[in-house]
């Protein structure tokens, strides 16, 4: 299945659409950007969730987000 099928289908987590939404900002692909908007909307109104990392085990990408966004 490829990349555009699984945006459709809602199969991404919260985490793999944030890695496509930097690759598509990039690249300046609007359409991925439209289907990334949409999978969150959708998966919000599921009632889905980010999954919650402590600081102990994040990533040092993750640290970095965290530290860049002021928490």
């Amino acid at each position: 299945m490829n990349r555009m099928k699984k945006l459709r289908n809602d199969i991404y987590t919260f985490e793999e659409l944030d890695t496509l939404e930097k690759n598509a900002k990039k690249l300046g692909d609007m359409e991925t950007l439209g289907l990334i908007e949409f999978s969150r909307a959708s998966k919000t109104a599921k009632g889905e969730t980010r999954k919650e990392v402590s600081i102990e085990d994040e990533t040092a990408r993750q640290k970095r987000d965290r530290i860049r966004k002021g928490g």
